[in-house]
């Protein structure tokens, strides 16, 4: 019967829970407000497509071009499919969440994430 009662933890253990529970809250008022975790892998990979069709027919035209006047014309299509985004983050119409948690902290995240699951594929 004792196991069962809890034991008083260092402050930094503490810490790291209390962190890690806010985290969690976080995440499920993420999938209930916003989207489940399958709506947002549909559209993170809907939007990588998007870029990555936008970003190939770019370099395939930028490639090509003679002029000044061609390269200024590559950038038609992406444009287009992108470049109002600019100006609504600058009104703050839109707020990526990189921007609340910092580019750098974004970054960094996205480097360790991709370093441990190419770890893993090894």
């Amino acid at each position: 019967m004792d196991n069962l009662i809890a034991t008083e933890q260092s402050p930094e253990i503490e810490a790291k829970i209390a962190k890690e529970t806010a985290r969690i809250t976080l995440r499920h008022k993420i999938s209930n407000r916003v989207a489940d975790e399958g709506s947002l892998l549909g559209c993170t990979s809907d939007i990588s497509h998007l870029l990555l069709a936008e970003l190939s027919a770019f370099v395939n035209k930028l490639s090509q071009a003679q002029s000044l006047a061609e390269m200024r014309a590559s950038t038609n299509s992406l444009k287009s499919a992108i470049g109002d985004i600019e100006s609504k983050i600058a009104s703050e119409e839109v707020v990526f969440p990189y921007q609340v948690k910092g580019k750098l902290a974004s970054i960094e995240e996205a480097l360790d994430r991709a370093t441990e699951v190419s770890t893993l594929l090894k």
